[in-house]
Parts: C-alpha cells; sequence; structure tokens
C-alpha cells in the first residue's frame, strides 16, 4: 500500500495554510519554538582563494535518518517519518489532484533563525511535492506540478518581502540569497526519500551568486542571456517556449542540463506569469525523468541535484546535476575530466524525451 499523509496526520501539525499570510517575524518565531535543540553553530568561515563559503552545523551529524543501516534504509515498506506526520508545523497548504503540497520548517537548518553580528543566519524551510510517498516531478500531472510551483514561489515572495532582512535589500524588499535546490538520493545530500524542495534565505551569498553577478557586470548580460545566444541547436533536449531545456557545451558531468527562462528581465519564480510556470514545470518534469531513465542504463544509482539560479545577473535559470561520475583529485583542483561528450549525452537526452513523448501520448510500455 503506497504510504501517504493522511489528512487526521495533517491537521495536528498546520500552523498557517498560505505562507502569503505570516510576517518574517512571525516565520522566525514558528521556527525558532521547533529547531531550539537542533540550531546549527551559525559560524561560517570564507576560503581565501575563491570565496566558497563554509557553514558549521554539529548536529546535522546526529540526524536519525542519517545514522540508519544501509540494509535498514533500502526496506521498501519501511515507515517515512513524513508521511507519519513526524515533522516540523505546517505553515502552507495546498491541494493537488490526489493529495497536497505542504511547506514546513528544517529540523536541522544550515542557518541561524535570527540576527546575529558574524553568524551564518537565515531560514531554511521545506516544500514536500505531495503527501503521496511516491509522487514527485516526474510523475505529477502539469497542473499539480504548476501548484507546486505556485507556492514555492509563494513562499519565496514572502522570504523577500519588507519586515525583516537578513541582509542588505536589493531593491525588492528583504534580500540576502534566496536558495532553492532539490537533492534526491543519499550520495547527493538527500536524507529522506520522500520528494522535496529546500528553501532559504540567506545572509551568506553562496559563491555561485557572486558569479552570476560578476558575469553580469563584466560581460553586460545575464548568464542566462548567454547561454539563450551561444547554445547551438543540437544540444536543445526541449523546447518550451518560455523555457528551454539544455545541455551546456562545457557540461562538467555526463548528462548534466540546465532549464533556462527565456524572459531574462524575470530575476525570481514569482516573478513568472503562468506561462513560464508552465514552462518551468514542464522542464523540471522532464529534466528530472530524463535523470531517472539514463542513469540506471549507465550502471548508476539515481542521485541528482537541481539548483536554481535567480537574482542579479543570472536571468532566470535551473541546473540538474546527476551524479554520474565522482569527483576526483583532479576535479578537486578545478580542473574537470568528464566521461562523455555534451554532444552524445544531448543526442541520448533528446532521444529519452522523444520517447517520453511518445509513452505519455500512446502508452508505449518502453522506447
Amino acid at each position: 500500500m503506497t504510504q501517504e499523509l493522511a489528512r487526521e496526520r495533517l491537521h495536528p501539525i498546520v500552523q498557517a495554510e498560505n505562507v502569503g499570510t505570516l510576517s518574517m517575524d512571525d516565520l522566525v518565531a514558528l521556527t525558532r519554538q521547533e529547531i531550539e535543540e537542533f540550531l546549527p553553530d551559525g559560524l561560517y568561515r570564507v576560503d581565501p582563494r575563491n570565496g566558497d563559503r563554509i557553514l558549521y552545523h554539529s548536529s546535522r551529524a546526529l540526524r536519525p535518518q542519517d545514522n540508519v543501516p544501509e540494509e535498514v534504509a533500502a526496506i521498501p515498506e519501511r515507515e517515512c517519518v513524513i508521511c507519519q506526520g513526524d515533522t516540523t508545523g505546517v505553515i502552507d497548504v495546498a491541494e493537488l489532484s490526489e493529495g497536497f503540497t505542504f511547506i514546513n520548517k528544517n529540523l536541522y537548518p544550515v542557518l541561524y533563525p535570527f540576527e546575529r553580528e558574524g553568524l551564518a543566519s537565515g531560514l531554511h524551510l521545506l516544500q514536500w511535492t505531495s503527501s503521496q510517498h511516491d509522487k514527485d516531478w516526474h510523475n505529477m500531472g502539469l497542473a499539480d506540478r504548476v501548484v507546486v510551483l505556485e507556492r514555492l514561489a509563494a513562499l519565496e515572495k514572502a522570504l523577500l518581502r519588507g519586515g525583516r532582512c537578513f541582509s542588505a535589500s536589493d531593491g525588492e524588499g528583504c534580500s540576502g540569497a534566496v536558495v532553492i535546490i532539490k537533492n534526491y538520493g543519499h550520495l547527493v545530500g538527500a536524507s529522506l526519500i520522500h520528494g522535496h524542495q529546500q528553501i532559504a534565505i540567506s545572509s551568506v551569498m553562496p559563491r555561485h551568486f557572486e558569479d552570476n553577478a560578476r558575469f553580469e557586470q563584466e560581460r553586460g548580460e545575464t548568464f542566462a542571456d548567454y547561454m539563450l545566444r551561444q547554445t547551438p541547436p543540437e544540444l536543445v533536449v526541449a523546447d518550451y517556449g518560455p523555457a528551454v531545456l539544455l545541455v551546456p557545451a562545457f557540461m562538467r558531468r555526463p548528462y548534466a542540463m540546465m532549464l533556462v527562462v527565456r524572459r531574462t528581465s524575470n530575476r525570481y519564480l514569482h516573478n513568472l506569469d503562468g506561462d513560464d510556470l508552465a514552462a518551468v514545470a514542464d522542464g523540471w518534469h522532464d529534466g528530472i525523468r530524463a535523470i531517472r531513465e539514463v542513469m540506471p542504463r549507465t550502471g548508476r544509482e539515481i542521485a541528482y541535484n537541481l539548483i536554481t539560479n535567480n537574482g542579479p545577473g543570472a536571468g532566470l535559470y535551473f541546473e540538474f546535476l546527476p551524479y554520474t561520475q565522482e569527483i576526483g583529485g583532479v576535479e578537486q583542483l578545478g580542473l574537470f575530466v568528464c566521461q562523455e561528450l555534451p554532444e552524445r549525452a544531448a543526442a541520448t537526452l533528446q532521444h529519452v524525451a522523444r520517447c517520453m513523448l511518445q509513452v505519455a501520448r500512446y502508452r508505449f510500455e518502453e522506447c
């Protein structure tokens, strides 16, 4: 029987139905009430060679889901703590065609949930794609995927609006880095298998954000503009109109992809209109599903990161980073050796994308 979070288990942990009704002070107060025992160290250091920020959080080593024996963790019917409602208070709920999507606080946040000089402060939250354990981006309908993105965008907007700021404003109210990521698989840092996204607002700016801003300052165009202009047709996996899924010519690891929003004046999810959101929802669906199709064929366990590039200099684009190849010593020095050509990877992904479309239309069993 498929696991899911039932309504009767949801009700006791709902603190708000709509995150848009909560102020930043509300969000901070609700977070601090629940995570006092699991606060991060709050310290961070900067690598003087390249500006990488390193956050410290000793208590994350004690997360129970990280210390389950491998043979126990692999049991399919093992109870999911999210489906059991054994989680933090919920601050946003939205109906899907089946079940619901919801947002709560990360019990082990990487950021201190209040301002203190010298500490890495901010808020770290989780969005659960569906209350149904086996539903996620690769197997949900478009309408449901759009609802999930709309709620993620609503939380992003709530974190950026006025009230309490964790760093200087960029003109949209509170700012700082709005980090939106998805981890799937223990090899890339996912501690729970129930499909989810992470979103945080941080006083510490990740280096990737500064790289995007510097790119625009030096080149006079956003990185999204550059990718749309420079990517040849043979590296395009799928075109959705308002967004395009592509393989970068500088692919570091086999089958890495980018989803680039064409209206590059957008900087955040909540800037997108309905057509943009639908295109992004399709791109997430196809990119993740392609990764799930390709990785087993190459003998790899399914594991990937999806990271959002937003804010100054980025335009708006998303990176799909499957764990298709380990990091070696030469990569640690910044010289990457990739075991596949971008053109061949793109051709494989194009074939998979066409095959998935045929399956969706004609219900073929396999390609």
